[in-house]
C-alpha cells in the first residue's frame, strides 16, 4: 500500500522544506546523469531521500502530490 501525501496538507514551512529537498534531489539526479563519476552523488541522493522521508515522518511507501499533480515518487525518481 502506497501512502499519498498532499503537500497542501502541511504548513507553509514544512511545504517549503519538502519542496526544497525534492528540488535538491532532482538537481543532483540531473547532474549525476552527466557525471563521469556518478557514484560520488549516491550518498547525497540518499540523504535527500532520507530527509524527505523524515519530514513526512513515514516508513511506508509513499508519493507526494500537489492536489492532483505528482511532485515526488521515490520509486520512479520523479
Amino acid at each position: 500500500m502506497v501512502k499519498i501525501f498532499d503537500i497542501n496538507d502541511f504548513d507553509e514551512r514544512k511545504q517549503f522544506e519538502i519542496k526544497l529537498q525534492i528540488a535538491l534531489l532532482n538537481n543532483t539526479l540531473k547532474i549525476r546523469e552527466n557525471s563521469k563519476n556518478p557514484e560520488k552523488y549516491d550518498e547525497y541522493i540518499g540523504e535527500r531521500k532520507a530527509n524527505i522521508r523524515s519530514l513526512l515522518n513515514t516508513t511506508a511507501k509513499f508519493t507526494i502530490k500537489d492536489h492532483d499533480k505528482l511532485i515526488y515518487n521515490p520509486e520512479s525518481g520523479i
